[in-house]
């Protein structure tokens, strides 16, 4: 993704809070706004990382499993319907990127000890590695680009996105 210095600003082609109105005046605009907002920065988000893990030879299906049993914790073991549930990929989509990122030696796969029948996924040192790399690129290349927000004013979008979490995906809970 470019940097802020060397990307030509653009005007935008309407004002997007009054085009939601125009458009749909009957409709909860601050939802609209919210969806339409969330919708510009997924793409922008999948931008920055997807230029990231491109040159790492990654996609961005293995970047998220990768990612996922990262902030798993130790022993980042997750099993492939926990993997599935959590980047939202279908089984069989799972199957075929744990099978490409496991050629790699990024993950392995073991039998659960507690259920003979299941195996887990688990993280490699050399995965820990492609997957923190990206990881603190993002978080750099991300710091850089809201530095003129302030401590609090970050942390309070931060916390409100993080918020909406149970409300868009309410099989998970955001509380302590």
């Amino acid at each position: 993704m470019p940097s802020a210095e060397n990307t030509p600003r653009v005007t935008p082609p309407f004002e997007l809070r009054d085009a939601v109105k125009a458009t749909l005046p009957d409709a909860n605009h601050d939802a609209a706004l919210l969806h339409l907002t969330l919708l510009h920065l997924g793409r922008l988000v999948e931008s920055s990382i997807q230029s990231v893990i491109t040159p790492e030879g990654l996609e961005m299906s293995e970047h998220s499993v990768l990612t996922a049993l990262v902030f798993a914790g130790p022993p980042h073991t997750m099993s492939p319907t926990q993997l599935s549930q959590v980047i939202l990929q279908t089984t069989s989509g799972m199957s075929k990127t744990l099978r490409r990122i496991e050629r790699l030696g990024l993950i392995e796969r073991i039998d659960d000890p507690n259920d003979g029948r299941a195996r887990l996924v688990v993280l490699t040192e050399k995965g820990r590695e492609m997957s923190e790399r990206p990881l603190r690129q993002l978080v750099t290349q991300w710091s850089e680009q809201l530095k003129d927000l302030g401590a609090d004013e970050l942390s309070n979008a931060a916390n409100a996105v993080w918020a909406l979490v149970p409300h868009m995906d309410p099989r998970f809970s955001t509380e302590d």
